[in-house]
């Protein structure tokens, strides 16, 4: 009897072990059979309590400058495809439901998608993020919610490689952009979401970090590559591809104040000094050897284009900010210079609009600092080159799995190496589309740097 007691305490142990692996495996491993929950209407209520929050759930708070309150901004919410609550696009501002008054939130996310045709594919801002960090936990990539930007077309007629007309299509990005912080000094992981629709069947939904450029470094628009040699995550790779992120240094200004104390024209050297150009030339694709072993396309210089290709996409696309709040300047703290500082440079003070109308404020006794609402250094104005894309899928597979990074990709997931998120490629054949650009003007009522 003793022994049986001994046996059946083992057994119960043993099991107990089991369902407690199994328990943690639910819980760290995303349930990709599971059906993604309906959201309620975007801005109508709070998440439901129980509901998973995301990481990126809930990180804005009001600033001095805000007046709607955080609970009513935590109502623009979506459930992402692991049924996690994330935040989505949302208007600048709002009517407070417990004032009857209007409310400003302080940022903007671009173009109001819900005239996209492409809205119901979904804007989980973070959802990428939250990807990369199941997978990767120790070396998280968080980035803040105001960074994140949409812009649209609807019904464009492409053009085709070879002139005339292709079919009608419908695109839509969201990129986390963002330009007020330290941030993209050093870090090349932002998330991106890349929708197209062709009235001929072309499709592409593809969900990842982007890489624009090397880790640690970017290029600066007058001097040169800046590299700080650190970054967070400190995982994240510099991959040979044709992305970037170039931005205004202290050069720029120094060049500026330079010609003006010469005498010269300095509107060219003016300008430099307000543009930031993130370009996004992405590819992504899988190839097969002749011993059947996959490969992975990301743009790789060298890679062997040779083999059977399953598929690839391709796309050219950047996107410019106007007059953001930072500029870079290793003479200061977190190598942070504010383009609010050139107006206080007597050369330069009253050369352009911008300056002379923060000096006329300040002339009447006002104080203007770098995120005030009334600063026009808050990165509103943007230009989206959507450019080209290529689609072609020679295999009879549309829906496939990627990592965080779109740098493994199959046709199954693979929680253990990080292959999670469902992307989707249409059965299309060397189809090349020219969407042309988008320019959008998205300053509101309150809306100021970080934005």
């Amino acid at each position: 009897m003793t022994r049986r007691l001994r046996l059946l305490r083992r057994f119960a142990i043993a099991i107990g072990v089991s369902l407690l692996i199994v328990v943690m495996q639910l819980h760290l491993t995303p349930n990709l059979g599971q059906a993604q929950t309906t959201s309620p209407p975007i801005g109508s209520q709070s998440p439901p309590s129980g509901a998973k929050l995301s990481s990126a759930y809930g990180l804005w708070t009001p600033t001095k400058f805000d007046t709607c309150p955080k609970w009513l901004h935590d109502r623009y919410w979506v459930y992402g495809p692991d049924n996690k609550v994330y935040p989505t696009w949302h208007p600048p501002t709002d009517t407070d439901p417990t004032t009857g008054k209007t409310c400003t939130y302080g940022h903007e996310h671009g173009r109001n998608p819900n005239s996209s045709k492409l809205v119901s594919w979904g804007l989980p801002f973070g959802y990428v993020n939250e990807q990369l960090a199941l997978s990767d936990p120790q070396h998280p990539r968080h980035e803040d919610h105001v960074g994140h930007k949409v812009e649209w077309k609807n019904d464009v007629r492409v053009g085709l490689p070879g002139g005339g007309t292709g079919p009608l299509c419908q695109i839509l990005v969201k990129l986390h952009q963002g330009t007020h912080s330290k941030d993209a000094f050093t870090n090349n992981m932002h998330e991106l979401f890349y929708y197209v629709s062709c009235d001929n069947g072309a499709k592409i939904k593809w969900q990842a970090m982007h890489l624009f450029g090397g880790a640690g470094e970017f290029s600066g628009v007058c001097g040169g590559t800046k590299t700080l040699g650190y970054f967070d995550p400190t995982t994240s790779p510099t991959l040979d591809n044709e992305s970037a992120r170039i931005i205004p240094d202290k050069e720029c200004l120094d060049n500026l104040v330079a010609k003006v104390k010469q005498g010269q024209n300095a509107s060219t050297e003016y300008y430099k000094n307000y543009f930031e150009d993130w370009t996004a030339g992405f590819i992504h694709g899988l190839y097969r050897k002749n011993d059947g072993q996959l490969l992975d396309h990301w743009g790789q210089r060298g890679f062997d284009r040779n083999y059977s290709k399953l598929f690839d996409i391709t796309a050219g696309t950047y996107f410019r900010v106007s007059i953001p709040s930072r500029f870079y300047d290793p003479t200061k703290p977190d190598n942070l210079g504010r383009r609010i500082d050139m107006c206080s440079i007597p050369e330069i003070g009253y050369l352009q609009g911008d300056c002379i109308k923060v000096n006329d404020l300040r002339k009447a006794g006002q104080t203007v600092t770098w995120d005030d609402p009334r600063s026009p250094f808050k990165g509103t104005t943007r230009v989206v080159h959507f450019d080209w894309v290529t689609v072609r899928n020679n295999t009879s597979t549309e829906k496939w799995y990627s990592n965080a990074m779109g740098t493994l990709i199959r046709s199954q997931p693979d929680a253990s190496k990080g292959i999670t998120l469902e992307q989707t490629i249409s059965k299309t054949r060397d189809a090349m589309y020219y969407f042309g650009n988008r320019e959008g003007y998205f300053d509101s009522n309150g809306v100021h740097a970080p934005n």
